[in-house]
């Protein structure tokens, strides 16, 4: 809180005033320290303004090495109904000749040979599959659903060699029993804890919460490991609210515990947790047996919907209680295989009852084997397509898509193998030379081709011609911007080491600023900004390394374009614009279209000497550095004070300015201490003539 003073009540004086205008003198000092200091972020803001440019201008430096930049390929169809093409920079220029396309690549299309629903009524993709066995026409329970009391079966194909595998079908369930682990021939030993493995001994540890198996030894790619278990549903039913339902995770439950025991923390009366002496809260059980009737249940007994997994209890379950239960259900499982570019891909999937057909479809479409399957519900059938074009099975039946004979692929869904159409790679005729894909679009030497259309030219159809040319227009434009954004970045720089410096003009202090208007202050500030890189040795030495950059000829160059002069790019005549570029466009097109390899080169070859090296890769060390430099000069936004130089300084005249101040506090401080003694002493005065007046008559009244 400020002082609050008053004086000259004795002697009238406007202290004040007084102490202000001796304090004002007093502070010249620190006003210069401020200016000083306004001087220097001014400074420093304009380095980091043209860091910030040299950093735009050294991007493009890099996108004028790459020879997309340069070598872009446009390319003409001489009928693009039937084929297109696209080229990148690597293509050579030239043509290609499509005398026929007798045939396109298709996708391996199925669908379900009849309708999948039952009684008239389409089944309902969202509710589980369970709940709807009499819905489907060939859902037979006993022969697609499995309970997994009876135990699993698994393969899992090694595609990496490691010690580290994991159990696809456990899901989050939770092992009750590992039986047998092989791989190929060989038994491996199961340990109860990963200490337990031995190197030298065929011994594998599995998690029994995730599933997760841990070999001694590494498996070898490609290997087959088979592994035989159980797998239990445990389930914590945790009581919200007072209730006498509660629902399982699953349905189609098979097996179930004969009780259920529920715990709970013991309150008071007020609902307080009631702790023991050792500050643990006291527990309370209760336990329900199973019932054989929902609707006559005993206070202690449930009753369990094994088609639902709804358990109902004899009376209401405590709020807060807890118990854990474990149980078998039934699931169901298909296995499929497609081809690909590396053979075949064989996945197996595995449902629980609770599952929808949206579920198995999701899941399917979602794994590696590469196929859309969807459900269409006006024609009540499956169908499922690969996702890529081609014929990648040559051997066996040649089928794409193969269902294994999964019971609900076949049986369910009324999938049919045989009823598979397409899968067939396209077949065409390039430059005399007949040749398949298995995709409509390809690439040749660079050139990416899109079949759209079949036709033949025996047949009197019109061969497709393909041309491909250097897209000089694309490389003028790009190195019409880099000219132009080099200009820009000179004409910038140039400014401002040419710019006048106006040395009556300093600075305002905060009572000048007070004194002005807002427009007499920018007009002011104009001037005081003015020249503040003036004459800069760094930004000369830039402008110099740059300009040098430009006109050093490329050494070792094998074409003819190993200077800037020679693809028509030269200075301009007006000396004082410091160096700019000007580009003489005709002969710019010539050259690219003469030799654009050794024009890219003119700008983006790479060597061990500054003449070995094109104009970009020149450029962008010059900028670099001189980046470096002003950062270790003016900072960035990363940077403390104490990292660059003028930070430094702004800290010492912070610190001069602190000191100043503290010292002026205590200089008006001793002011005001001054005057009140002589308004103490003259009160006492007048206090004395007073009374000397009084004494002689006369009254100060």
């Amino acid at each position: 809180m400020a002082n609050f003073r008053i004086g000259g009540l004795a002697s009238g004086l406007d202290t004040e005033s007084l102490i202000n205008d001796l304090m004002r003198v007093q502070r010249v000092p620190i006003d210069k320290l401020s200016q000083k200091k306004q001087t220097l972020e001014w400074q420093r803001d304009s380095y980091r303004d043209i860091n910030l440019k040299l950093a735009s201008f050294r991007d493009m430096t890099l996108n004028m090495r790459l020879q997309s930049s340069f070598l872009s390929k446009v390319t003409t169809s001489s009928n693009s109904n039937k084929v297109t093409a696209t080229a990148d920079s690597t293509a050579g220029s030239g043509s290609y000749t499509l005398s026929a396309v007798s045939r396109l690549a298709t996708s391996a299309t199925n669908a379900s040979t009849a309708g999948i629903s039952a009684n008239g009524q389409k089944v309902d993709t969202t509710k589980s599959i369970y709940s709807q066995i009499s819905q489907f026409v060939g859902l037979d329970e006993e022969e697609i659903f499995k309970d997994t009391a009876d135990g699993m079966n698994e393969e899992i194909l090694v595609k990496k060699a490691g010690k580290e595998f994991s159990l696809q079908k456990l899901g989050k369930h939770s092992l009750e029993k590992m039986g047998s682990v092989t791989v190929g021939a060989d038994n491996y030993q199961v340990v109860t804890s990963l200490d337990d493995l031995d190197a030298n001994q065929k011994q594998v540890f599995v998690d029994e919460k995730t599933g997760k198996m841990t070999f001694s030894q590494q498996i070898p790619a490609d290997s087959k490991i088979g592994v035989e278990y159980e797998m239990v549903q445990k389930d914590t039913i945790s009581v919200g609210s007072s209730t006498k339902e509660v629902q399982l995770s699953q349905i189609g439950i098979t097996e179930f515990e004969e009780s259920i025991t529920f715990t709970w923390d013991k309150k008071d009366t007020d609902g307080n947790v009631i702790k023991d002496e050792n500050g643990d809260p006291i527990k309370e059980t209760k336990t329900f047996t199973a019932g054989t009737d929902v609707n006559n249940l005993a206070e202690n007994q449930f009753y369990l919907d094994k088609e639902t997994g709804k358990i109902t209890f004899g009376s209401d379950l405590q709020a807060g209680a807890k118990a854990e239960v474990s149980y078998d259900h039934q699931y169901f499982e298909f296995n499929m295989s497609t081809y690909n570019e590396t053979g075949e891909v064989n996945q197996t999937f595995t449902f629980d009852a609770r599952d929808s057909l949206t579920t198995v479809i999701d899941k399917v479409n979602k794994s590696s084997l590469g196929v859309n399957m969807f459900y269409d519900q006006h024609s009540d059938k499956v169908t499922i397509a690969r996702t890529s074009t081609g014929d990648f099975n040559q051997s066996g039946d040649g089928k794409e898509i193969s269902f294994n004979g999964s019971p609900f692929l076949t049986n369910v869904l009324k999938l049919d193998s045989n009823n598979e159409k397409g899968g067939e790679n396209a077949k065409f005729t390039l430059n005399g030379l007949e040749t398949e894909r298995t995709s409509n679009t390809f690439t040749v030497n660079g050139v990416s081709f899109t079949l759209k259309d079949t036709f033949d030219a025996v047949n009197g159809d019109s061969p497709v011609t393909i041309s491909i040319n250097n897209d000089t227009d694309k490389a003028i434009e790009n190195i019409k911007e880099f000219v132009e954004k080099y200009n820009e970045l000179i004409d910038n720089i140039q400014g401002q080491l040419s710019e006048e410096k106006y040395r009556d003009y300093a600075p305002l202090t905060k009572d000048q600023r007070a004194a002005l208007s807002e427009k007499d202050i920018e007009l002011w500030e104009e001037k005081a900004k003015s020249g503040l890189l003036r004459s800069d040795q760094q930004l000369s030495s830039l402008l110099s390394n740059m300009r040098m950059n430009f006109y050093t000829p490329l050494e070792g160059a094998t074409s003819e374009y190993n200077q800037l002069s020679a693809i028509g790019i030269t200075t301009t005549k007006n000396y004082l614009e410091g160096g700019k570029l000007e580009i003489n466009e005709d002969k710019l097109k010539e050259a690219l279209e003469n030799d654009a390899e050794g024009v890219f080169n003119l700008f983006a070859a790479d060597g061990d000497t500054l003449g070995e090296q094109g104009i970009s890769r020149r450029l962008r060390d010059t900028v670099t550095q001189s980046i470096d430099a002003i950062t270790l000069k003016a900072g960035n936004g990363m940077k403390t004070n104490s990292q660059f130089s003028i930070g430094k300084n702004l800290d010492d005249i912070n610190k001069r300015i602190t000191e100043l101040e503290s010292k002026l506090a205590d200089k008006e401080q001793r002011y005001w201490s001054q005057f009140a003694a002589m308004e103490t002493q003259m009160q006492k005065m007048n206090e004395q003539m007073n009374y000397m007046l009084t004494q002689f008559g006369y009254s100060s009244q």
